[in-house]
């Protein structure tokens, strides 16, 4: 009998204008997580900044599990599958932010030594789980940020930008204190998946082979899958499509251009693999898609990736 493949949702938030954060807060995320669907694994299109109050259970953070409980911090980069489950179907208290960091950096920071593509680059190498004793002062950022937005006094988008950039500075120091740990082969790793998705963030728009994209990271194709694979848990071509599809849906939201039109746009030689792609995503075609955003007038992509290496 095959095995059950898990599946992953994309669950698409928007951040509200002049903001750089979202918070959920309140009784709401008092629950049992993880009770009502068995083995769902989700990411987001913003980084994820957990806090547990009180609780225990386990993340699981793309292959790895790790037992949690009340006092830690959670910081997921976008696109990182994740889950959490309440030990034995118990209740936890957790609060969320979600960040649009990459804006941020881009507009509100200035770096002597890097350019705003590299510190991008760097947080969101990987998810870190941190106990609040571990790091104290990145849990008061954190703390000090879900407070403003709980409050919201005077002020508080201009205390929060303050936060964020206390927040990056921290995130560097741990990166550079675990960067100094990888090996050589580690690192050449992480150059070749940063060099091969900067490279399909530029040119997914383009008829992009995963040949042309090997050849940026100086890899045999045959050689370039397989580290893709084994790194990213997905199928290069999973990830390009992804890519196209996320484009495709804020295109289709945002303007009234012909189906055909938008599948091009984002570098689909024929309509008919548009669709395809489309529907094996988000379960749905670009036309009923499109019905579906403006009848509910928001935006909610869910996907339905199958990959290999446990997604």
């Amino acid at each position: 009998m095959a095995k059950h493949k898990k599946q992953i949702e994309y669950r698409y938030y928007e951040i509200p204008d002049g903001h750089y954060v979202m918070a959920l807060l309140g009784e709401s995320w008092v629950r049992s997580y993880g009770a009502e669907q068995e083995n769902l694994l989700h990411f987001h299109n913003y980084m994820e900044i957990g806090y547990c109050y009180w609780g225990n259970g386990h993340l699981t953070i793309e292959e790895s599990n790790v037992p949690y409980k009340g006092g830690i911090i959670t910081i997921i980069p976008e696109n990182i599958p994740h889950e959490t489950k309440s030990l034995n179907q118990g209740i936890c208290k957790w609060e969320y932010i979600y960040i649009d960091l990459d804006s941020f950096i881009r507009n509100e920071m200035q770096f002597k030594r890097m350019l705003p593509e590299e510190v991008i680059k760097r947080i969101n190498n990987q998810g870190y789980v941190i106990q609040w004793n571990q790091n104290k002062a990145l849990t008061n950022i954190v703390r000090n940020i879900i407070e403003e937005y709980r409050e919201k006094q005077p002020y508080y988008k201009d205390a929060v930008k303050g936060y964020l950039r206390a927040f990056v500075v921290e995130l560097l120091r741990i990166n550079e204190d675990m960067s100094s740990s990888l090996t050589l082969e580690e690192k050449r790793l992480n150059s070749y998946i940063e060099k091969s998705v900067s490279y399909i963030a530029e040119h997914y728009a383009e008829d992009l082979k995963m040949s042309d994209v090997a050849h940026e990271c100086g890899l045999s194709e045959s050689h370039f899958r397989r580290i893709f694979e084994e790194s990213m848990s997905m199928k290069p071509l999973d990830y390009l499509n992804m890519v196209r599809i996320d484009k495709a849906c804020e295109i289709i939201q945002n303007k009234d251009y012909a189906m055909e039109e938008v599948g091009f746009r984002v570098g689909y030689q024929t309509p008919s693999t548009f669709n395809r792609n489309f529907k094996k995503l988000t379960g749905k075609t670009p036309y009923q898609w499109k019905k579906d955003e403006n009848h509910l007038g928001l935006t909610k992509k869910n996907y339905k990736i199958s990959a290999k290496k446990g997604w």
